[in-house]
């Protein structure tokens, strides 16, 4: 039976649509059930079988908390799955939300496929992870605690790019660590469009050949 999965995000600031949510999206379509993406404290169009609950940092903890509750009130009935990083980051405190199921991490199943930004039409630019983790430990960073050193390292990231999008937006944490980094940088001069480094540049990594690259 096809199944209606509904992906919620709560009614937090942040700038960037939910790219967890969007990647579950892509995974259940796969396995042929349908998705729909909930913001701002909407209800979904359709009767949901599941409901998936994305969160942020953990300052944002009592909006979310808001969102769980108010699902669960009105599809008692319903699974309630929450994860993102303050669910990753204090699982004991989110189990206090109401939710049926708290994910800690990654959903690694949907890691590498293509975010369904057939969700939110007006976004204008693919979102990138070519590597996860970070080598550094810096003592006011989860990235260690939750992703651990650098990983999942990628040599291309041209199938990760929406067709229509304009821009690449890399939210690596350490991308010049990653041993790609000049695979990578060559493929984006030549697919030569807009390019983010959202989380910055490791200065003690940034070689004159790879300012070279930057600034092509």
């Amino acid at each position: 039976m096809t199944e209606h999965i509904v992906l919620v995000e709560p009614n937090y600031y942040t700038q960037y649509p939910p790219l967890g949510l969007l990647k579950l999206s892509t995974y259940f379509k796969q396995l042929g059930c349908t998705t729909e993406l909930v913001q701002k404290d909407r209800y979904p169009i359709t009767e949901p079988d599941k409901i998936y609950v994305t969160s942020l940092f953990t300052w944002s903890w009592n909006s979310v908390w808001k969102t769980v509750r108010t699902f669960k009130s009105r599809f008692p009935n319903t699974e309630i799955w929450l994860g993102g990083l303050y669910a990753s980051l204090m699982p004991e405190h989110a189990k206090l939300s109401g939710a049926d199921h708290i994910h800690i991490g990654l959903f690694t199943e949907a890691e590498d496929l293509m975010p369904d930004y057939s969700l939110v039409p007006k976004w204008n630019a693919s979102i990138i992870f070519a590597s996860r983790g970070c080598n550094n430990k810096c003592l006011n960073c989860v990235v260690p605690r939750l992703e651990g050193k650098i990983c999942a390292e990628k040599k291309s990231i041209k199938k990760y790019i929406w067709p229509t999008h304009k821009k690449i937006i890399f939210f690596d944490n350490n991308i010049l660590a990653m041993k790609y980094w000049h695979e990578i940088f060559e493929e984006l001069v030549e697919i030569n469009i807009t390019i983010d480094f959202n989380q910055g540049l490791d200065a003690r990594l940034l070689s004159y050949e790879a300012a070279e690259l930057i600034s092509k």
